[in-house]
């Protein structure tokens, strides 16, 4: 499956994946990933909360054990633009 150019990142393990729109809100958007060979899912999926200030505040969960840990929990005074695959319409959506 092919995905939009802005919609690659680099994962922590240096392999490129897609990131996946699986909800989203006025404020907020989770997407999971996908590798960018085949569409298979990845298992961690992201979490973006908009505040008043305008910061963003991410958070990467992946599953571990029977549980879900948060991995990485990051404040953005000014956020990144972040290119999501919305498979639904098949278009990018940014946040």
């Amino acid at each position: 499956m092919g995905f939009p150019e802005e919609t690659i990142a680099v994962g922590a393990k240096g392999r490129k994946e897609a990131r996946v729109l699986r909800s989203s809100g006025k404020d907020f958007m989770v997407y999971g990933y996908a590798g960018i060979e085949g569409g298979a899912a990845i298992a961690k999926y992201s979490i973006l909360l908009k505040n008043e200030k305008g910061e963003v505040e991410h958070l990467v969960i992946v599953p571990a054990a029977g549980k879900e840990l948060v991995v990485k929990h990051e404040i953005e005074k000014s956020p990144k633009r972040r290119g999501i695959f919305d498979e639904k319409s098949g278009k990018t959506i940014y946040f």
